[in-house]
């Protein structure tokens, strides 16, 4: 991705031919399936799909997310992004491929998980301080 968002909007917002607006700017659009991004960003760890089954704690569906049979949720994509310990800006990326809303900072809970992201927590100890503060777990 090289544009910014804002220059596609205004692109968008003066086309008078989306097919080609389309056909211009595919490399720009996130058409990855997510279990391939998942694969991408396993690679680029020493992780292995077991482990991020374990450390995600939800065990064997992990498998199947990764597989593409299953849709994670956006709880379950987050789990994910704490089980690889990825940054703030990769777990925003991943959401995006999930098309699913970002963490938002205003958000009392998504408050919460960037916390976790930043300081690489488990996803037990994120959801012990989700519990704590009456927030709904992972």
């Amino acid at each position: 991705m090289k544009k910014k968002t804002e220059d596609l909007i205004h692109e968008i917002t003066t086309s008078t031919d989306i097919a080609q607006y389309l056909t211009k700017n595919r490399e720009e659009l996130l058409d990855l399936p997510l279990h391939l991004y998942l694969k991408q960003l396993l690679s680029e760890t020493d992780y292995k799909i077991s482990q991020i089954a374990d450390r995600s704690c939800k065990g064997e569906y992990i498998y199947q997310v990764f597989r593409g049979i299953k849709n994670p949720s956006r709880d379950v994509v987050l789990c994910i992004a704490l089980a690889l310990q990825l940054a703030c800006p990769d777990t925003g990326q991943l959401l995006r491929i999930a098309r699913m809303p970002a963490l938002d900072a205003r958000n009392r809970r998504d408050s919460v998980i960037l916390f976790a992201l930043n300081r690489k927590l488990s996803v037990p100890e994120t959801n012990d301080i989700l519990y704590e503060l009456g927030e709904a777990c992972l």
